[in-house]
């Protein structure tokens, strides 16, 4: 399979499925619909949201606090549909994913931002392609028009 050939991009947003082992809890399987991209308002939330969560003493917070903190957070953002045991695993969490299993939250994150990429990717290459295709409309109507010109002094000077 080709890289990010399981997700499926439309418009703004990416459809991606997953059926995975928990290290812990079992199978899950679902699918999940990410934005493909996050606004500024979206990023300052997500951060804002990663710093309330590991407290005021954040400097203190081991890397791997650090990083559930931000795939929580930038997940909370990103998800637009999610299968019901990503928001009813833990009753009393206060982000939806607070799943015993981690390799399941690394796993939507690793989704939702390869997600992002193929977006960007297909983007650029629409823009690429839409410029060679007007690279070269110019140049026929330039060709075209340097003809036209060559012609009418022709007949201009018979």
């Amino acid at each position: 399979m080709a890289e990010n050939d399981d997700i499926k991009i439309e418009g703004d947003l990416a459809t991606w499925s997953m059926r995975m082992e928990g290290a812990l809890s079992g199978t899950y399987v679902g699918t999940f619909k990410f934005r493909c991209f996050l606004t500024p308002l979206q990023q300052i939330a997500a951060g804002k949201e990663q710093r309330e969560l590991l407290g005021s003493s954040m400097a203190l917070a081991t890397e791997h606090e650090q990083f559930l903190a931000y795939a929580l957070t930038q997940l909370r953002q990103r998800i637009t549909l999610a299968p019901p045991f990503w928001a009813s695993s833990n009753s009393n969490a206060t982000l939806p994913g607070d799943l015993p299993d981690e390799n399941i939250v690394e796993a939507v994150l690793d989704a939702a931002i390869r997600s992002e990429i193929k977006y960007k990717e297909e983007k650029k290459k629409k823009k690429e392609e839409s410029l060679s295709v007007a690279d070269k409309v110019i140049s026929k109507i330039e060709a075209d028009r340097k003809k036209e010109i060559e012609d009418a002094l022709r007949d201009d000077k018979s």
